[in-house]
């Protein structure tokens, strides 16, 4: 996500947050969104139609779903799916994602959730609830490394906010969980790159010891323009396209986006750094 100023926060919805917009291909563009904030209003068309984008709820999104041969991920990813529950969060609800569905995979007991457990300090019971979600994901190993209330913009650093995380600090946050975890930039999309990265889609989507979040910017599918993250669940040959199991499901629904469009999208600067995709091993929950 970019280093954005308070008004930027204000205007994350429109211009810079954890938030897409994603179309059918066969329907028509929805209207224009009004965001209002008293002193000023903003008038947004929720897609750009530049790129090919299609709603996974729609029955040519399902098709494309049945007839792929590369969907391994889906299964366990939407089972274990929990939506970003702020406009800045989208990052860390694909890593409460990942970390879900990778300990259940494994059959792994996680960490005691504070939060969501009961205790009978009486009789000196625990009955934990263990799963994570938002809240518990900033535990005290994380908690030293990544400040919740700098990502969520509700505190300054230096003067300025600093709001959502990068694609760095989402690994290592990820590797602090006990997951193995490797970031990977896109610093170059020539074709061969592009290329390339079909090939471990089609590695990815069929072996269940990986799973890959991408970073990207949202201009990709819609007129915002801003970093965003979300799991990847499927690829499907024929058209060309990534299932994107999308982290923000109150603004949009899971999409099918160009792999093409995709890279070239990962292929933008976060500050000083290219965004890109995160690989996780899925045969370590530590």
């Amino acid at each position: 996500m970019n280093k954005k100023r308070f008004l930027s926060v204000l205007l994350m919805v429109v211009l810079t947050g954890c938030s897409s917009g994603g179309a059918s291909t066969t329907s028509a563009t929805p209207s224009p969104t009004v965001y209002d904030y008293g002193y000023a209003k903003y008038t947004v068309s929720p897609y750009s139609n530049t790129m090919a984008v299609l709603s996974y709820n729609t029955p040519e999104g399902i098709a494309r779903f049945n007839s792929s041969q590369y969907k391994a991920p889906f299964y366990n990813l939407s089972t274990h799916y929990s939506p970003q529950s702020n406009i800045l969060s989208c990052g860390i609800a694909s890593g409460v994602i990942m970390l879900n569905t990778i300990y259940a995979t494994l059959g792994k007991q996680p960490p005691l959730s504070k939060t969501g457990s009961f205790y009978n300090l009486e009789d000196g019971y625990i009955d934990g609830n263990f799963t994570w979600t938002e809240e518990n994901f900033f535990n005290d190993k994380v908690n030293g490394y990544l400040d919740k209330e700098v990502i969520y913009g509700r505190k300054k650093v230096d003067g300025k906010y600093v709001v959502g995380v990068t694609l760095d600090q989402l690994t290592e946050a990820l590797n602090l969980q006990g997951l193995t975890a490797e970031a990977k930039h896109v610093d170059t999309s020539s074709d061969a790159d592009i290329a390339a990265f079909r090939v471990l889609l089609k590695q990815i989507m069929t072996n269940p010891t990986q799973y890959m979040i991408v970073n990207y910017n949202l201009n990709v599918m819609s007129e915002l323009n801003g970093g965003h993250f979300s799991p990847i669940g499927a690829y499907d040959e024929a058209s060309d396209s990534v299932l994107i199991i999308e982290t923000w499901n109150a603004f949009a629904p899971w999409e099918w986006l160009k792999v093409y469009d995709l890279y070239k999208s990962m292929n933008t600067k976060d500050g000083n750094n290219y965004r890109g995709y995160i690989l996780v091993n899925a045969n370590k929950a530590s």
